[in-house]
């Protein structure tokens, strides 16, 4: 339904010479990433207004986007299940966060969190998916935005924890950057699991 959709707009933009044909694949893969990726973070807003707060449903935004584009790690096969785990994955943060600032988790605790999540994903990124082929040129351009905006949401967010020691918005934020190194497992592990078949097939 979705995909016919898109297809139904992409065709409209041909007959009215607002693309070229030849461009029918490109705009039509666009519009699908566009529409998908608007009516998920509109959900997503919409359940951070009723579970927490439209604030943090942006800072849900400002931390995630820029980290998961630039470090990658897992993609779902179809938009219906990236829309599916999208929600759900901040369903979880936001639950994690409460249950863990309600048991006065320590803020020491929570910068060690941070640390360990970021260095793991500094170790392991960029990761490389099979189903969105990029240049070496851009997996090191990529590696190094993910080294300067991990560097940036580390500091930030330690100094905050060393002045304010306890904070919702800081425990959710450290959540969102784990959940970041989390989804680079599933990918990493396929990458090393292909590396291996391959080697024991060559031999």
């Amino acid at each position: 339904m979705f995909h016919n959709m898109v297809k139904k707009i992409t065709d409209y933009m041909i007959a009215k010479n607002i693309i070229e044909e030849e461009m029918f694949d490109v705009y039509q893969y666009g519009f699908e990433i566009m529409i998908s990726s608007a009516i998920t973070m509109l959900s997503i807003m919409i359940i951070a207004c009723i579970m927490d707060s439209p604030l943090i449903g942006i800072l849900y935004f400002i931390i995630s986007i820029p980290l998961k584009v630039t470090a990658g790690g897992y993609h779902a096969p179809t938009y219906g299940k990236c829309f599916l785990i999208s929600n759900l994955e901040y369903i979880a943060l936001s639950l994690t966060a409460k249950a863990f600032s309600a048991s006065f988790m320590p803020y020491y605790g929570w910068i060690i969190l941070l640390m360990v999540s970021a260095g793991y994903i500094l170790l392991n990124c960029p990761v490389r998916n099979p189903n969105h082929p990029i240049s070496e040129d851009v997996l090191l351009k990529n590696r190094r935005l993910t080294y300067l905006l991990l560097g940036i949401d580390t500091v930030v967010i330690t100094l905050l924890y060393l002045l304010l020691q306890e904070s919702y918005l800081l425990n959710f934020s450290v959540l969102s950057i784990a959940a970041i190194a989390i989804f680079i497992l599933p990918t990493k592990k396929r990458k090393e699991d292909n590396l291996h078949d391959n080697s024991v097939y060559s031999e």
